[in-house]
């Protein structure tokens, strides 16, 4: 079995943008990641929030350019369906942060439904919830 890897918005967001704070860490864990020939995945929602954020923070261009370079490449963009979407708010309900996004409630149901221990991510949320942050932890 292929090793798999969810991306969440931020990492894809310091990918892109070189003027965010994580931009250089996110370039070498990049690295790793091609490296060790390792399948991406990301949710749809953080793939929505990438685009927003980099168009806030970069351009409209730059934003636009991201989503074409995704939807083309072998990034695979996890659907929500209302299964998920329960799974993603039990794990909502029980979270203490009132910073906690919905988004990561989804990405990580998709991790567990996935049997994933590891996310590309520099959200601190993903290591209180007992996962690996590649790269960082």
């Amino acid at each position: 079995m292929e090793r798999e890897l969810l991306v969440d918005a931020d990492a894809l967001v310091a990918l892109r943008d070189s003027k965010d704070p994580n931009h250089k860490l996110a370039a070498a864990v990049s690295s790793q990641i091609t490296e060790a020939k390792i399948s991406l995945i990301t949710s749809d929602p953080a793939f929505g929030e990438a685009i927003t954020v980099i168009s806030q923070n970069v351009n409209h261009k730059a934003a636009v350019d991201f989503a074409g370079d995704i939807i083309n490449s072998r990034l695979e963009i996890v659907e929500v369906n209302a299964r998920l979407r329960r799974e993603a708010l039990e794990i909502f309900k029980v979270q203490k942060s009132k910073n906690f996004r919905f988004t990561d409630a989804v990405n990580i149901a998709i991790m567990q439904e996935r049997g994933l221990r590891e996310i590309f991510s520099f959200d601190r949320d993903y290591r209180k919830n007992g996962l690996i942050r590649l790269g960082i932890d």
